[in-house]
């Protein structure tokens, strides 16, 4: 819309007042264009903020304290980047338009002392920080473990966050998601579904405890939560099918919640022939995966078929790709990276001052 013709205004200071009051009206034709951002963590203690177009960082911001987990969760607008850092034991807001430090939660205190593997999520409206604590008290000689809690924060509470609410909370819990309905999901020997109003926990998907006859239990590694571009839940897991018999089969599985419904499924996606630490799926047909590590992997689900593999020259912990699906991003392990289109042709690396080891890569769109 164009903005409507406007009297001149007496530029007095009364005027300039006047003016200072007149509605902002955008003409959309000349905005400026959204564009997709990279956002990482990487050693020593920095955020980067990435222009995968221009293969280059354009931000960097100095995050007080060691380098932890470097697990990351955008507030709804994209502006906050929250991080489990300090050795695992704190989460920092950060403001990735001016790097100022707006949020931190010191999760260990006294004798206590609490760490958050991959754990950490956000309500769709940005108002509550999730995460969930293991828990030591330190004695003189020894160590007493405690029970794992889920705590919830107030985005609002500053840098002396205090928990608004705990709960008990599963052992084992990794990765976290949370739905618009108002439930979380926590990955740990099964996916559990929990009210984080009330605490009340129970068993979303099945996968240590499935009931699957001619199935083993299924081996799962959870540390990246990377589902912001098809706004979904998604825990890969391999099984074996018949074991010790004649006809044993190794699959790839998924257990993927939609964080959109709440709906939530189990399955074998293709066959088990190589190593994938993380895994995403493509925007514009969810039953396509791309997977990571040593290879970069496109599995269909659909006819459960191995589509496309190739070898990396490196290792790479986290997969992302563009909003539109036509990109596919890699990071983590080491200090670049590295940028592929839907056909696997390579279109070239990222450097990083330092190496990103087990942080999440997301996409950001500014």
């Amino acid at each position: 819309m164009r903005n409507p013709v406007m009297k001149p205004l007496n530029l007095t200071l009364a005027g300039l007042l006047a003016l200072a009051a007149q509605p902002l009206l955008v003409d959309t034709a000349e905005a400026e264009e959204v564009r997709e951002y990279l956002v990482t963590m990487a050693r020593p203690n920095q955020l980067h903020v990435i222009d995968p177009e221009a293969r280059e960082i354009v931000r960097s911001c100095d995050v007080e304290g060691a380098f932890g987990s470097g697990t990351l969760q955008l507030s709804p607008d994209e502006r906050i980047a929250y991080v489990l850092h300090n050795r695992w034991e704190d989460v920092v807001g950060i403001d990735l338009t001016n790097c100022e430090e707006v949020f931190r939660a010191r999760q260990s205190s006294g004798n206590v002392r609490a760490k958050a593997t991959a754990s950490l999520a956000l309500s769709p409206d940005g108002s509550r920080l999730y995460t969930v604590q293991d828990r030591v008290r330190l004695h003189r000689d020894h160590y007493e473990v405690l029970a794992p809690q889920l705590a919830v924060y107030d985005t609002a509470a500053g840098l002396d966050a205090e928990p608004l609410a705990t709960f008990p909370a599963p052992r084992q819990v990794t990765t976290m998601g949370a739905a618009e309905d108002g439930y979380l999901y926590l990955a740990g020997a099964d996916i559990y579904r929990v009210d984080p109003q009330s605490g009340e926990t129970e068993v979303a998907i099945a996968n240590r405890h499935w009931d699957r006859p001619g199935f083993s239990p299924p081996d799962s590694l959870a540390m990246w939560s990377t589902g912001e571009v098809t706004n979904e839940f998604l825990r890969p897991y391999t099984v074996a099918e018949h074991p010790g018999e004649e006809n044993e089969a190794w699959h790839w599985g998924i257990s993927r919640v939609d964080l959109a419904s709440g709906e939530t499924e189990n399955k074998e996606i293709a066959p088990f022939e190589f190593i994938i630490f993380s895994m995403v799926s493509d925007p514009r047909e969810r039953d396509i995966f791309y997977g990571v590590y040593t290879q970069l992997s496109k599995l269909d689900a659909r006819t459960r078929e191995i589509v496309e593999v190739i070898d990396l020259d490196h290792t790479y912990y986290v997969i992302n790709t563009s909003y539109d699906g036509s990109r596919i991003y890699l990071g983590g392990a080491s200090s670049d990276i590295a940028i592929y289109d839907d056909d696997f042709n390579d279109l070239g690396r990222i450097r990083l001052p330092g190496d990103m080891s087990t942080a999440t890569l997301k996409v950001a769109r500014f």
